[in-house]
């Protein structure tokens, strides 16, 4: 099978613990690059917190794309342009805000490419210690937010956040869903939002099948994702889930599970 593209989440499956790219996995993307595969990066990240990464691996020069906010945006890395997006309305993130309120989560969302939120939280800078993007305090959220958002996310104890979601069951109200990334995070997106759903949307605009990829993920917003993909390979270091559903389970991200997996699936 000659598979043409390689589709990788972001934390704890391309990037290390370290939170990079490790040596071995970043000089055989770019191979696997030069030799006319194409790599898209799918992640729950905001797209300013996934650049660098796009940048370091050239993904401009080999025409990749990046899905961030779990698949509420597209971008064309060759033409660094949004090709398709699906937001959170004003009135249902003020929703979501009210459900974390009444739960004790603490809440974010972003806007101009900042992390916003107006509470604190032993958890609270998670997300900017993981993307780098900068935290902004406002007296109160929802007054703050006076358009549509790309996602919000709650944040809290991994217990907290497990009960929440097995509550929610993917659904939070007819326009928004859920699911988690990490396990503190609960993450609010578009209907018709997810990694597989907006990965479908993006081959079918530039031709590809599903079939034609291999994609690697560690997390529940990965499902449908490795569901879809041709080849879906979980993380050693992925929960039961994930790697219940993935087609082969490889070595952890510490330890170029990616590297580990593409050298069995390209050499076959």
């Amino acid at each position: 099978m000659a598979y043409k593209y390689i589709v990788m989440d972001m934390d704890d499956t391309l990037l290390t613990s370290n939170n990079e790219i490790s040596e071995k996995t970043f000089s055989y993307l770019m191979e696997k690059q030069r030799e006319g595969m194409k790599l898209i990066l799918a992640s729950g990240r905001p797209t300013a917190g996934m650049i660098k990464h796009a940048v370091a691996l050239e993904m401009d020069k080999y025409h990749g794309f990046i899905v961030s906010y779990n698949g509420a945006y597209v971008i064309d890395a060759q033409k660094d342009e949004i090709i398709y997006k699906e937001t959170i309305s004003k009135v249902d993130a003020h929703k979501i805000i009210d459900f974390c309120r009444e739960h004790n989560f603490f809440y974010l969302t972003y806007i101009d490419d900042a992390i916003v939120f107006d509470r604190t939280h032993e958890y609270m800078n998670i997300e900017s210690d993981l993307t780098g993007l900068p935290m902004k305090s406002v007296d109160d959220l929802k007054d703050f937010i006076t358009g549509d958002v790309p996602k919000v996310m709650g944040v809290d104890f991994e217990e907290n956040i497990a009960k929440a979601n097995s509550a929610l069951n993917g659904q939070f109200n007819e326009q928004i869903s859920s699911t988690i990334s990490k396990p503190y995070f609960l993450e609010f997106m578009n209907h018709q939002v997810s990694k597989g759903k907006t990965l479908e949307k993006l081959f079918n605009k530039i031709n590809i099948d599903f079939e034609d990829v291999i994609a690697f993920g560690d997390s529940l917003n990965d499902y449908d994702m490795l569901e879809k993909a041709g080849v879906g390979v979980a993380m050693g270091n992925a929960n039961d889930t994930i790697k219940n559903i993935a087609n082969i389970v490889t070595e952890d991200h510490d330890h170029d599970g990616i590297v580990v997996a593409l050298e069995k699936l390209l050499t076959k």
